[in-house]
Order: C-alpha cells, then sequence, then structure tokens
C-alpha cells in the first residue's frame, strides 16, 4: 500500500436554470440570456469521440488502487484563442466572441485556460448549449500572476465560451484554451445511475469507505469551527487533496493555505472547493458553489512534507471559513482529530484519543497515529490537517495505511508532518509576520484576541473597533489599493508607445519610445517538452520566453516592444535532435512589421542567433552620446554629429568656465581671475573670483574716525588708534585763547584775559579820559563801570590799575 494519500475526485456543480457560482465571479449575464429564441451562429470545435469501453477497462484496474487519481475525465489538448477560433459580431453595444465546444457524450465539460489576461470592460460567460446554465462573469478581477485560469465544470456534452469587449477595450483582451476536459463519470453529483454503476465501490457516503464520519455527524459538533477551514483540492481531471487555510499572528485573514509537500503539482492551476460537506450524518452529497481558483506556492519543504500556498484570492464573507490556529512547540497532544476528503468525498472527520509519538520516515519528522479510534484517512486526505486536543493544527497528513476494511477501520497507521519542524523551514515567516515568538495561536476570526487590529485612522484597513495595535496596518498604494505595491495599475501611459497599457494610470518608467515590436513564432515538433526559447537584449536581460509546451504540431506566438538595438535569440532542445525534421517539421520565426529576421528549427541542443531592429519610424540624427549634437530620439545616425560647438571649460572652478559646455577643451586657466575675494582686506579685487592668497589687512589701515585727531582718509581699517586730545583746544577766533592749530573744540575758550583793562571809555586807548570816568564814580560800591580790578568797590586801587598801563593802545 502506498505512503501517499492520492486526492480521487473533483468537484461539480449541480445544472442549475440561473447562474452556477462555482468559482467568483463578477455578475452579469450572458447576452439575451433568458430568449430561448435566440440562437446566434457560433463557430464550433467538435472533440474526438472518446473509446469509454476501454476507458471503462482502464478504471476497473486503476479503481483499485489509491495511488491513482478517480479519473473521470480525459483532458484534450488545444489551442483555441481569440484569433484563432470562433466568432465575433457586435451586440449590444459590445463586440462579442463566442465558441462553442461539443464533447460527444461527456456528461460534463471543463476548460483550463493558459492565457487569461482581461482589460477593463471585459467580462466571460461560460454555459451549455441549452442556455440553462451558466458560471462568470469572470474579469480582470480574476486575472492572474501567472496568466491563467482554471475554470469549474458544467454538466452537459456542449459547452459555449462567451466573451465582451466593450469599444473601449476591444482587442485588448488575451483568452487562449489549451484543455478541455471531457468528463465521461460523474462526479460530486452522484446521480442514481452513476452511483449504481459504482455499488461495488463505494461506501454510503459517496466514494470513500463505509467507516468514514461526515463531518456533521454527532461526533463532529465540537468541531464545527475547525472544519470551516478544511477545503477539497481539484486539478484537471482528476481530484487531488486536502488542505486547510491557516491563520497567522496579523490576525488579517491573509489566505494562506497548508497542505503536503506531495501534493504539491501547480497550485496556480488548482480550484480549491469550501464547505463541501453534507448537511447531515447520512448524506452523500454536499454544495460546490463555494470555490477559489488558482494559488501561489509560498514554500515547500520535504522535511515534514508541508506546503504553503497562498491563494489568489481572499475567500468572501459569504464563504464564511476559519482560518485554523496552530501549535508549534512540538509539545506531545494527549489526543487528536483530523477533517479530511477522502477520495474527493464530503467532509470526514476521525478520531484518534490516544498520544500520538515522534517519529521519522521518508525522510520527514512526523507525529504517527497508531490506529484511529473513529474514522479514517484514504487517498485524498493528503495534507489534511492534524488538530491537537486544543482545537490547533499540529500536522499535516503525509502518508499511511489506514482504511476501511468493509464496514470498520482496518486498525493500520496514519503519519502527519510535524507542524513545529515546518515552522523552523520556512512556515513562520508568513504566519507569524509579526516576529511576536508566540508558540501558539487560536483561529480567526472565531477565536481572534479582541481589540487586536490597525489602530491608525490613517490606514485603509483601520479597525475603529480595535483597541490595541497588531501591526497590520498598510496604506493605500498609487492604484489605490489597501497595501497593494503600486503595481495593479502601474505601466506606460504614452499612448505614443509600443508597449502603452491603457488600463494603466501611474507610470511606471517603462515606455518604450520609437519602439518597435517583435514576435516569436513557433511550430512545435512531436515532442514539445523538449523546447524552450528566449530573447535577451544586449545586457542580457531576457525580453521574453517560452516552454516547455504540451502540443505537438502546432503554433505558439508571442510579442515583444522592445527598443531599436540588438538582440539574441536562442533555442534549445533537451534531448539534442532540434525541432526538426526527424521527429516532426517544426520551425521557428523572428519577426517585425511583417518582415522575417531570423528563422530556424534544425539545430541539437542549442542555437543562438544575433538580430537588430531599427524603430518602427526611424529618426535620422547624432547617435553619440559624447556628441554636442547628441539626439537621443534619433534613430539613424546622419553624420552631423559635432564635437566643437559645445567644447569650452567645464571646469567650474575655472576662470573661463562655460556653462553651456559640455565637453571640455582644455582651455581653463586660474590666474586671469585670481585676487584677493575677501571684502574685508585692503587689496580685495572684486573682479577676482578665485582667491590668490594675497589678502593683506595692514597697507590701508589707520584711524577711520573722522572726528578723531588722527584721522586717516586713505584708511579703510581702522585699526584702533583714535585718539582726540592733541588736536583739541579753542577753535573760537574771538577767544582770548584761540589754538590756530586745534581741530577739536574742547569748550576751553575765554574772551576775558585778553581785554584792554581800564578803557572804561571803549575808545582803545587808556588815557585820562578813563581816570576821570573813575574820579566821577569814586567810592561806588554798587553797580559800578569803573571797578576795574572787579572788587565791587571803585577807589584808589582802580586808578592804580589804570596808570599801570596809561597810555596803551588797545
Amino acid at each position: 500500500m502506498s505512503n501517499y494519500k492520492s486526492v480521487l475526485l473533483l468537484c461539480l456543480g449541480a445544472i442549475f436554470s440561473v447562474a452556477i457560482q462555482a468559482q467568483i465571479s463578477h455578475g452579469g449575464a450572458p447576452i439575451q440570456w433568458g430568449n430561448a429564441t435566440y440562437s446566434p451562429t457560433i463557430d464550433t470545435k467538435l472533440m474526438p469521440t472518446l473509446d469509454l469501453i476501454t476507458l471503462a477497462a482502464e478504471d476497473a484496474v486503476t479503481d483499485q488502487y489509491k495511488e491513482a487519481p478517480w479519473r473521470f475525465g480525459v483532458e484534450h489538448p488545444v489551442s483555441y484563442n481569440l484569433q484563432n477560433s470562433g466568432t465575433w459580431t457586435f451586440e449590444e453595444g459590445v463586440h462579442v466572441w463566442r465558441l462553442q465546444v461539443d464533447c460527444p457524450n461527456a456528461l460534463n465539460i471543463s476548460f483550463m485556460l493558459s492565457r487569461f489576461i482581461l482589460p477593463k470592460e471585459a467580462e466571460l460567460y461560460v454555459y451549455n448549449a441549452q442556455r440553462t446554465a451558466y458560471i462568470g462573469s469572470f474579469t480582470r478581477e480574476n486575472n492572474k500572476d501567472w496568466e491563467g485560469l482554471s475554470l469549474g465544470i458544467l454538466d452537459g456534452s456542449s459547452m459555449i465560451l462567451e466573451y465582451h469587449e466593450s469599444p473601449a477595450s476591444y482587442g485588448m483582451g488575451e483568452i487562449e484554451i489549451d484543455q478541455v476536459v471531457h468528463g465521461y463519470r460523474s462526479l460530486l453529483n452522484h446521480q442514481d445511475a452513476v452511483l449504481a454503476e459504482m455499488a461495488d465501490r463505494m461506501g454510503p457516503f459517496g466514494n470513500s469507505g463505509a467507516c468514514n464520519i461526515n463531518v456533521n455527524c454527532t461526533e463532529g459538533q465540537p468541531w464545527q469551527t475547525e472544519k470551516r477551514s478544511v477545503a477539497l483540492i481539484v486539478n484537471g481531471g482528476s481530484a487531488y487533496c486536502t488542505g486547510a487555510l491557516i491563520n497567522n499572528t496579523a490576525n488579517d485573514g491573509t489566505p494562506y493555505f497548508l497542505t503536503a509537500n506531495h501534493c504539491i503539482g501547480t497550485p496556480n492551476t488548482w480550484v480549491y472547493y469550501f464547505n463541501h460537506e453534507s448537511s447531515t450524518c447520512a448524506g452523500s452529497t454536499g454544495p460546490t458553489n463555494q470555490s477559489i481558483s488558482g494559488g501561489t506556492l509560498l514554500v515547500q519543504n520535504g522535511g515534514s512534507d508541508f506546503a504553503l500556498i497562498q491563494l489568489s484570492t481572499t475567500p468572501p464573507a459569504s464563504f464564511n471559513v476559519e482560518y485554523a490556529g496552530w501549535d508549534n512547540s512540538g509539545t506531545s497532544p494527549t489526543s487528536a482529530v483530523g477533517i479530511h476528503h477522502p477520495s474527493g468525498d464530503v467532509k470526514k472527520i476521525c478520531f484518534q484519543n490516544n498520544a500520538p509519538t515522534i517519529n521519522n520516515t521518508g525522510g520527514a519528522d512526523v507525529w504517527w497515529i497508531d490506529s484511529w479510534e473513529l474514522g479514517v484517512t484514504e487517498p485524498g486526505s493528503s495534507g489534511s490537517p492534524l488538530f491537537d486536543q486544543n482545537h490547533r493544527i499540529i500536522g499535516q497528513l503525509y502518508g499511511g495505511a489506514a482504511a476501511c476494511n468493509g464496514s470498520v477501520n482496518n486498525g493500520q497507521y496514519d503519519y502527519y508532518g510535524r507542524f513545529n519542524v515546518s515552522w523552523g523551514l520556512g512556515a513562520s515567516q508568513y504566519l507569524d509576520p509579526l516576529n511576536t515568538g508566540v508558540s501558539t495561536l487560536d483561529s480567526y476570526p472565531t477565536n481572534a484576541v479582541p481589540g487586536m487590529g490597525c489602530t491608525d485612522p490613517t490606514a485603509c484597513n483601520y479597525d475603529p473597533t480595535a483597541t490595541t495595535d497588531n501591526g497590520s496596518c498598510v496604506q493605500n498604494d498609487a492604484c489605490g489599493i489597501c497595501g497593494g505595491d503600486g503595481t495593479s495599475c502601474s505601466g506606460c501611459t504614452d499612448p505614443t508607445s509600443c508597449n502603452y497599457d491603457p488600463a494603466a494610470t501611474v507610470d511606471d518608467g517603462s515606455c518604450i519610445g520609437n519602439g518597435i515590436e517583435i514576435t516569436f513564432t513557433i511550430l512545435t515538433d512531436n515532442y514539445p517538452g523538449e523546447t524552450t526559447w528566449s530573447i535577451n537584449d544586449a545586457t542580457g536581460s531576457v525580453i521574453m520566453s517560452g516552454g516547455p509546451y504540451n502540443t505537438a504540431s502546432t503554433t505558439y506566438s508571442q510579442t515583444a516592444c522592445v527598443a531599436a538595438g540588438c538582440y539574441d535569440v536562442t533555442i534549445n532542445d533537451s534531448f539534442g535532435d532540434g525541432i526538426c525534421c526527424a521527429y516532426g517539421t517544426g520551425n521557428y520565426v523572428v519577426s517585425s512589421l511583417g518582415t522575417s529576421l531570423v528563422t530556424g528549427g534544425q539545430f541539437t541542443t542549442t542555437e543562438t542567433t544575433n538580430f537588430c531592429v531599427t524603430s518602427a519610424v526611424d529618426v535620422p540624427g547624432c547617435v553619440d552620446v559624447a556628441a554636442c549634437n547628441y539626439n537621443p530620439s534619433a534613430t539613424i545616425d546622419n553624420g552631423t554629429c559635432n564635437y566643437t560647438s559645445c567644447a569650452g571649460c567645464t571646469n567650474t572652478n575655472a576662470c573661463n568656465y562655460d556653462p553651456t559646455a559640455t565637453i571640455d577643451d582644455g582651455t581653463c586657466e586660474t590666474l586671469s581671475c585670481s585676487g584677493c575675494t575677501i571684502p574685508g582686506a585692503c587689496n580685495y579685487d572684486p573682479t577676482a573670483t578665485i582667491n590668490n592668497g594675497t589678502c593683506e589687512s595692514i597697507s590701508c589701515s589707520g584711524c577711520t574716525n573722522s572726528t578723531a585727531c588722527n584721522y586717516d582718509p586713505a584708511a579703510t581699517i581702522d585699526n584702533g588708534t583714535c585718539e582726540s586730545l592733541s588736536c583739541a583746544g579753542c577753535t573760537d577766533s574771538t577767544a582770548c585763547n584761540y589754538d590756530s592749530t586745534a581741530t577739536i573744540d574742547n569748550s576751553t575758550c575765554e574772551f576775558t584775559s585778553c581785554a584792554c583793562v581800564g578803557d572804561l571809555n571803549g575808545d582803545s586807548m587808556i588815557t585820562v579820559s578813563d581816570i576821570l570816568i573813575v574820579l566821577s564814580e569814586f567810592g561806588c560800591m554798587s553797580g559800578c563801570t569803573a571797578d576795574v580790578d572787579g572788587d565791587t568797590f571803585v577807589n584808589v586801587s582802580d586808578i592804580l590799575v589804570i596808570l599801570s598801563t596809561f597810555g596803551s593802545a588797545c
């Protein structure tokens, strides 16, 4: 018995007369939906008729083995796109493309789109030819990073794909169908006829064994919260594995999904079905109307057989999902519970009442379940979560031998990769984004810590009810996306560029001016899986690449906008026999504007060819970036480059610096403009731009105070020697002590010491007349004009003063 639990069943929605929400869709309806008489002309593709007898014989063998997925359909490889298939019309104001696909005697049909890139105002629907049920619309909101999309299943043998584009978006969308799944056996809706056909190998609850327990039985009632985290994984024409949404320390509902490493193939093409469970303990069918298409693998490791995926879309509130809690401590639990989808059946539950033990098997650290007390696991349960007694994930199913033996447990073992080991192998960086270091975390949102959230009112995810910030706050990016990186609306916004993106609102600098489109076209040989190719620019950067391919003798084409220049195209064949001509007549062509630049096909292991392209509109001019007249828009050199008109001194410190010069001609000099540049220096030169170190402050220093005795009108720098004493005196020329050399008046002027004493009659002579005046006032003691000696008394002393100068002239 295999150690791997392989999923055996793909989910299918029942037929309704209205839209079937098998995946997240965005409303609307096909043209003229509900009009029974509407019957447009549609291009129809007919798939090959299946050999049901041979298929039944093969299934009779493979259905006995858990190692083999339960096959329900045959995958037809095709290559249908908007250009090579379908019918275009213009109806109700939009461009409409339709393609009908018929699968003879099919019970159901589904599609895999290798290209799904929709612009604004575009939508896709899929419906049965009877126009009784449809899925969609699928819009640009369904665009994935991997540029593809897996579509859900519809019952019937004839399906129509209908695509709408508005006039503004016409021609911008890309849709390529590379796989049609022709379902020849019924799936999740087991009709009576199918149940009867499969009765010998099915238990009463669908495809799983009879000893399994529905999750909604009495035993599962304590686990109603945890069950909402578990989902069935479906891929192509087979069912696959089980997994569970898992919480992170930010408690923010990031759609992290835990499953097993051995399940990993292409998670971006998987469909994840939630809440596929019977509402009763005895039921065998459940809803299939809640699913997510696609996811991105974040980390995987065989050391604990774990894989962590981020779903492409967060499950909407209507799904009512739970993000399971976890325990990374490695502490042995006292009991364990598994919730899973055995063989793709509705959700089941199993119980181990004893403590699992630690073991190692297949190189992985595991929890070992000796045997289940109630229920078992089966192929399809792989990746399903193992919960401890505290309802926290401690591992995911790796393998085992447990199964039903009729209606009872066979008593065999199972083992689960240990979550505490996965934690150190890469899970922690996603599940503990806040670096809290906690060892346990409860589920979200049911058991989330109340009050935790973003408390920043400026954040786009602000939670007004939060009282404790959990570090989850983010802002809108330039595109208005909460927590986005600004890439969802960025691109080339220049309509003249060949890589113009009409959906872009933020220019990311990627516009290629005067660019040109190049196209790589390849016709595969009989072994397309051996072929890969790439086109690289002169720096080695990849412009575009492709392969390996799935379909032989099929033409594939890719186009890119590039700048004028030279490129290398490299094509590889892993077997070493090229793509022509021993095993098919494959070939490849690189072309531009209808002209073939490179052709080939006959080579061994690898072939590299260089080619060059000019712009779509050649612009003549100087293409030398070193020239004065370099033209960045020029694509062809016209010989006009010159190197003198912009030559000059480019040294900004030189006397003859030329700010218009872009080429230095070696004429720079620093003498003609050198001098003293310090404004306060004696020899300051206002025309100098370069200081030559000659500045001095002595030759022009002196007393600069114009009122000082030693004022120096030639001095420009005051040396502190100003003084006002040596030139001070009486400057009044009428004063007795007038000093003709004095330049500063010191207020000492006097007018008495030099007068004619005794000249009482004022005739400037000392005569008898003056004596007579004294005699006339002789004896006067007050107000006397003849008081010559100033003793306030006219007497003999006054006569003696006059006689002392008698005869003198004043």
